[in-house]
C-alpha cells in the first residue's frame, strides 16, 4: 500500500502548490469521501494543473495516505505538548483526552479522515488503530510498575477502551456546534470519573 508515494516540494512556489493540494484533498475527502473524489476534483478545488498534482503525488491514494500520516503526527504532537508537564498517568490521560477533543473540535474534517480509511482499505484502518494501540500499551506499561495503573487488566484492552472513549466523546463535542472549551472540560471530567471509579457499584 505504501508504494503509493509522495514527494515534498523543493521551492517556495512548489510549497504553495503542495499546500493547496493538501487543503483541497483534505476538504474533499472529508466532505465527499475518498471514493467519490477524483484527482480532477482535487486539482479543480486546488486550482492547480494536473501535472502539478503528479509532481508531488503518484495517486489520490498517495495523497490520502499523506493526509492520514499528517493527522496522526499532529495528534501525537498535540498530545505530547499537552502532557509533557503532567506528573501522573491520571493527569496525562485527562490532558491528552482534552487535547484530542479540542483538536478535532477545531478540525472535524481531520477526524473524519481516519474513519474514511475504513472505506478506502480495511488494512489501512486496521493498521492505524493497531499501531496506535501498541504505542499506547508501551506508554502505559511503566505506570503499571509505578502502581498508578492496575496490573490485573490487559493493557491492550485498556488501550482500545481509551481510544474508544477519545473517539466517541470527541463526537459528543463535534456534534454540538455550540460547544465551548468549558463544555470540553465538563465531558472530560465526566470521563475521568469513569476511569477513576468505574461504572458499577
Amino acid at each position: 500500500m505504501r508504494k503509493h508515494e509522495f514527494r515534498l516540494p523543493k521551492t517556495k512556489v512548489g510549497l504553495k502548490s503542495f499546500k493547496k493540494i493538501i487543503k483541497a484533498g483534505k476538504y474533499l475527502y472529508g466532505k465527499d469521501g475518498f471514493n467519490s473524489t477524483s484527482i480532477n476534483d482535487i486539482i479543480s478545488k486546488a486550482k492547480v494543473a494536473a501535472g502539478t498534482f503528479y509532481i508531488y503525488f503518484d495517486s489520490k491514494l498517495a495523497l490520502y495516505l499523506y493526509l492520514l500520516d499528517e493527522y496522526g503526527y499532529n495528534i501525537r504532537v498535540t498530545a505530547h505538548e499537552a502532557t509533557k508537564d503532567c506528573k501522573t498517568r491520571y493527569d496525562m490521560e485527562r490532558a491528552g483526552l482534552k487535547a484530542f477533543i479540542m483538536y478535532v473540535k477545531k478540525d472535524p474534517l481531520a477526524y473524519k479522515l481516519v474513519w474514511e480509511s475504513l472505506f478506502v482499505d480495511f488494512n489501512i484502518f486496521k493498521t492505524y488503530y493497531t499501531d496506535f494501540a501498541k504505542s499506547y500499551v508501551h506508554r502505559l506499561s511503566p505506570y503499571v510498575e509505578k502502581m498508578e495503573v492496575r496490573d490485573d487488566i490487559n493493557l491492550e484492552t485498556v488501550a482500545y477502551v481509551l481510544m474508544g472513549i477519545s473517539n466517541f466523546v470527541g463526537l459528543q463535542i463535534v456534534f454540538n456546534e455550540e460547544a465551548e472549551e468549558k463544555d470540553v472540560d465538563y465531558v472530560v471530567d465526566e470521563c475521568m470519573k469513569l476511569l477513576k471509579n468505574g461504572i458499577f457499584n
